[in-house]
């Protein structure tokens, strides 16, 4: 099938069930909304039929490697590649601003270890053209880092994955040696600032390698703003609504040279590493 394919990951409620919405109303191709839980994916299409919409759905489960390549199998075997991918699943738990080795480690693997499973398996099957959007947060600023090590190597224009793992594995050490340790790395909620960090690192670091490629695929992150969630406990500035709204820009109304870049919620850009 040569239709063009959108897919928002973890998108059964929250920011990223708006921007399947926005993209049934905008986008002209298949839209695929996906959950790790497929009743909680199957309620969330029948809100969206229910206003008319056709959206695809289909389970993914972003931490498990199976379940990524499942996915691409069925989007091979459907379709002739993906245009837009929306890395939105993400998790944080806001009652617990310091938490243990354990519960980090399983944040950064829905946060970011995640997205190398889907740059791995994923990513080959983009489009020329193809835009990718990682949703970041302003907690993704290299300003919320303390530690000077990372602050500098961070913002080399060399960077490698290699080196942005080293820096979430450090992270994840100082989680393990205990409350001391973890607040020295990044304070509060270190583990969801230092996740959302590489994250945006990660961004740019593609972005550089798909250039060299010769890939005309844009890569950029954006900070949807503080949106009320569940994540949140229902605390925030906006709307899920709202939140949508830059990503939704930088899928469909983002000029295609717009490349690594960090878009604050208003779509201006911002430099990450003030």
């Amino acid at each position: 099938m040569n239709t063009k394919v959108a897919i928002v990951t973890g998108s059964n409620k929250g920011i990223g069930f708006e921007i399947v919405k926005g993209l049934c109303y905008k986008f002209d191709g298949a839209v695929y909304l996906t959950a790790r839980n497929e009743e909680r994916g199957r309620q969330a299409i029948k809100k969206l039929e229910n206003l008319g919409l056709k959206p695809l759905f289909h389970t993914l489960d972003v931490t498990n490697e199976t379940s990524v390549e499942e996915f691409a199998q069925y989007i091979s075997k459907h379709h002739t590649g993906i245009d837009i991918l929306v890395n939105n699943a993400g998790v944080l738990d806001f009652d617990k601003p310091i938490t243990s080795y354990e519960d980090s480690k399983k944040l950064m693997d829905t946060n970011f270890y995640s997205l190398l499973t889907i740059s791995k398996i994923l990513y080959p099957l983009l489009n020329d053209d193809a835009r990718v959007i990682n949703i970041s947060s302003d907690w993704g600023l290299l300003s919320n880092i303390r530690k000077q090590h990372w602050l500098d190597t961070l913002v080399k224009e060399d960077l490698s994955v290699d080196e942005i793992l080293q820096f979430v594995d450090d992270f994840l050490q100082a989680a393990k040696n205990g409350k001391n340790s973890y607040m020295s790395f990044a304070g509060h909620y270190g583990d969801y600032k230092v996740s959302k960090v590489a994250l945006s690192a990660l961004t740019f670091v593609q972005q550089r390698e798909f250039s060299k490629q010769g890939k005309n695929v844009s890569i950029n992150c954006v900070h949807p703003g503080f949106i009320k969630t569940d994540m949140t406990n229902g605390m925030g500035d906006f709307t899920p609504e709202r939140g949508a709204h830059a990503p939704l820009f930088l899928a469909l109304e983002a000029p295609q040279s717009l490349k690594g870049t960090f878009v604050w919620h208003d779509c201006h850009q911002v430099n990450w590493d003030d």
